[in-house]
């Protein structure tokens, strides 16, 4: 028993030489672990978000020229127009015209019958002769007188006398002298003339067909000048002037365009409403337009040359603090402008300050967009708007 002791502290040495070999073996591992498990409680870095627009979402500021309009529309109606009636009563011989064929200044339109005012203008010639008889005799009568009352072979009386049918012979034969200037009147009116050149419109008349004074046989109209009445409503009137152009469409001309002045202005506005009637007159020198027609246009009462143009909705906060959001450098930025004129019609508006022509404007409502927010531009080329004249 006393030499198996020393066999069991002989072991001792070896258990702990094998603890510590597990110890360091372990080391390098544990170190290994640590390092990879280190980036995993890091806290990740934050990227700012990049909004990526569309060539929909912006727009050019273009360099134009910008009308501010007023709207008119109305009927056009022939400048020269009118009803030809009969100045004398009689029969229609003949009727030389139909409606829509042109006619010359001075053109026969029809013939009445002239054998009963022939008579008539006969008989007033031969009452004039008898006249003229007449008064010659007076006259002789007169200067005979005078030489007696020179020589007292007769009275004073006797030559006032003399005078005196010398002064009814000549009021007689002037007259007749009229009678017959009225039947010859009446013999030329039966042939019926065109008053002017134009188109005949309206036709009343047949040949035998018996006719009385002022009745109405034709009508004539003058298509190389129109024009049209349209209100404007006295807030703006203070800007319109004869003078100015007015531009307009006719249906069934398609895109045609045709332009008249402001001819005159009326001094009261019309009867229950706030309009004050406007004239204005066209030329029609190649006759397409006609009475009746319908036209719509406008009338330009002010106008901005060279001016920076924009769409309305392109404008933020219009109505207070106006403002558009343009790119610069990779970044939405805002920009206070300030309105020029406008045009409701096309929905654009002038810039007077703010932007320049080439700047790029956001024109999309985007929500959360403030300025500073960086974007990414697309590769297309901006919308440019069409210009407006």
């Amino acid at each position: 028993m006393l030499q198996a002791q020393p066999r069991r502290f002989a072991r001792k040495p070896i258990a702990w030489a094998l603890a510590l070999v597990a110890v360091v073996g372990l080391g390098p591992l544990l170190s290994v672990q640590r390092g990879n498990a280190a980036p995993s409680k890091a806290a990740p870095e934050k990227v700012a978000a990049v909004l990526e627009l569309s060539s929909s979402d912006l727009l050019t500021v273009q360099r134009g020229s910008l009308a501010l309009p007023l709207p008119l529309s109305g009927t056009l109606s022939p400048v020269r127009q009118t009803l030809v009636g009969a100045e004398v009563e009689g029969v229609v011989a003949e009727v030389l015209v139909r409606p829509g064929q042109p006619v010359k200044p001075g053109q026969v339109l029809a013939r009445l019958d002239t054998s009963e005012s022939r008579n008539q203008l006969l008989a007033r010639q031969a009452n004039l002769e008898r006249a003229r008889a007449e008064l010659r005799l007076a006259e002789k009568n007169r200067e005979r007188s005078a030489n007696l009352l020179k020589q007292n072979f007769i009275s004073p009386n006797s030559h006032d006398a003399a005078e005196n049918s010398y002064a009814v012979a000549q009021a007689q034969y002037k007259a007749d002298e009229a009678q017959v200037a009225l039947a010859q009147k009446s013999v030329g009116d039966a042939v019926v003339r065109a008053p002017f050149g134009g188109i005949v419109s309206e036709r009343h008349i047949e040949p035998g067909a018996r006719v009385g004074i002022n009745q109405k046989l034709f009508g004539i109209v003058d298509l190389s000048e129109l024009e049209f009445e349209a209100g404007a409503p006295t807030s703006r009137i203070a800007a319109v002037q004869v003078g100015q152009e007015v531009g307009f469409k006719v249906e069934g001309f398609g895109e045609r365009r045709f332009s008249g002045r402001v001819e005159r202005i009326a001094p009261v506005a019309q009867s229950g409403s706030r309009l004050i009637p406007l004239f204005v007159r066209v030329q029609n020198g190649d006759g397409a337009l006609r009475g009746g027609m319908f036209v719509q246009g406008e009338l330009t009462l002010a106008r901005a040359d060279d001016a920076a143009l924009l769409p309305v909705s392109a404008i933020r906060d219009l109505d207070s603090a106006p403002y558009v959001l343009t790119v610069e450098q990779g970044r939405v930025q805002r920009r206070p402008v300030r309105l020029g004129l406008l045009n409701e019609l096309s929905k654009q508006v002038a810039i007077t300050e703010g932007v320049k022509p080439g700047d790029t404007v956001l024109i999309t409502k985007l929500e959360n967009l403030k300025p500073g927010q960086a974007v990414k531009l697309p590769s297309a080329t901006p919308v440019t708007p069409a210009k407006t004249a």
